[in-house]
Formats: structure tokens, C-alpha cells, sequence
């Protein structure tokens, strides 16, 4: 290749690296999570649940990264600080990045506007209704499977052996550095719903708010409709 037409491929790519991040956010959304989802491992390069600024730089940078899986990884540069807002990780000591839970609420909060600008809001009231898309997994596909994790890990969980399971109580279960990322998930389904499903079956005995017992766990799933 020629210098002058080495400078023009660099100036080409530099032009479309700055259109809109090189592609039509619009009809790329799908295409732009599942990338971000399959590459996660891979940019979390010191394995530590969020992915930085300076991994998706590298990533970026990486010349064996292709002109399109660029424009994806530029996506996520450019609105890293809205992508890592999108979920508070509670169990996190200091907010270092996107989390693949920030990746989930992000994906799900998104509009894209005509003119292909984005805006990603909380939508409060979504949060009032259940099931809804919540801390990483496909509700809808997964009900029986957070349902049988909670009843097998009880009394793991049950820290003070009262029966009960506390915010806390969960809340430590999901700082545990042994807990997996789905069941991390999980956790936080339970954590989001606490209220409800501690009220799913009245215990007359148990002080107020408790937390949640094994009869709220089967009461509440039992009654839950998809």
C-alpha cells in the first residue's frame, strides 16, 4: 500500500469511527449487547466484575480487533459512565466499571431516537411490576430456577438461624466473592423484591419485616404469574 492511500484507508476509518460510532446504533442495538455479552470475560481482563475504561481501550486498540467489533467497543466507551450508572452494585466497594448487570439494565432501559442519539432513564414504575426483565437473567425462563436456589441455600443464607432471610443476609450472599454471576442474579431478584415476597405469606408470629421465610418463598412463586 502506498502512503497515499495508507492515509486515506486511516482517514476513512477515522471519518467512520466518528459517524455514529461507525454504525446505525438503531438497528445494531441486538447485535451491539450480544457482542458486549459474549466478549465480557474476554475485556474483564483482571477478572474482577467490571469492565474499565482502560480494558475497552486496550480492547479497542487490540489490532486484531475488527473495524465492526471497533465500532461496538467505541459504543461502549462513549457511554461508559451512563452503562455503569444503569445498576448500583451494592456489594461493590467502589464502582470501577460496566458490571453485566449494568449491561442488562442498560440494554433494557435504552431508546434510541431517530437521529440515532440515545437516551438510557430508569423507568421507576417498571419496577413495580413483576416479572420484568431484573439483575441479569430472563425472569420469564428462570422463575423455578431462583425459586429452587433459594430453597437449597436457605440456610446457608440464614446467617443467625432465625428462620428468616434479611436484607443483609442477602446482601452478604451477593458480596460473597465464591458467588457465581447467575446466582448473583438471583440475589438480586430477591433483594428487588424483599417486600413482596416477605409478605407473601403472613407469618402471625414473626416480628415486622423480618425478612424472608421458606413459606414466602413458596407462597410467593406459586402465585407468580408470567
Amino acid at each position: 500500500m502506498t502512503g497515499t492511500s495508507q492515509q486515506q484507508a486511516e482517514q476513512s476509518q477515522t471519518a467512520w469511527l466518528r459517524s455514529q460510532d461507525g454504525i446505525c446504533v438503531k438497528t445494531s442495538l441486538n447485535d451491539i449487547k450480544v457482542f458486549a455479552y459474549g466478549a465480557y470475560d474476554s475485556l474483564d481482563l483482571d477478572g474482577d466484575g467490571f469492565v474499565t475504561q482502560t480494558e475497552l481501550s486496550n480492547a479497542f486498540t487490540d489490532p486484531t480487533a475488527g473495524w465492526r467489533e471497533k465500532s461496538f467497543l467505541l459504543f461502549l466507551i462513549r457511554r461508559i459512565e451512563d452503562i455503569s450508572a444503569a445498576y448500583e452494585e451494592e456489594w461493590a466497594a467502589e464502582k470501577r466499571g460496566i458490571s453485566r448487570v449494568d449491561l442488562q439494565e442498560y440494554f433494557e432501559q435504552i431508546e434510541v431516537r431517530e437521529d440515532g442519539t440515545c437516551e438510557a432513564a430508569p423507568r421507576a414504575e417498571a419496577w413495580k411490576k413483576v416479572p420484568i426483565p431484573s439483575g441479569g437473567i430472563n425472569l420469564s425462563q428462570t422463575f423455578q430456577d431462583i425459586h429452587e436456589y433459594a430453597l437449597k441455600t436457605f440456610d446457608s443464607m440464614d446467617q443467625d438461624g432465625d428462620g428468616f432471610l434479611s436484607r443483609q443476609e442477602l446482601q452478604n450472599a451477593a458480596t460473597d466473592e465464591l458467588t457465581g454471576w447467575r446466582e448473583k442474579s438471583f440475589l438480586i431478584f430477591l433483594l428487588r423484591n424483599i417486600e413482596a415476597i416477605s409478605k407473601a405469606y403472613d407469618e402471625h408470629w414473626a416480628p415486622e419485616n423480618a425478612g424472608i421465610s421458606r413459606m414466602d418463598l413458596q407462597e410467593y412463586f406459586r402465585l407468580l404469574k408470567i
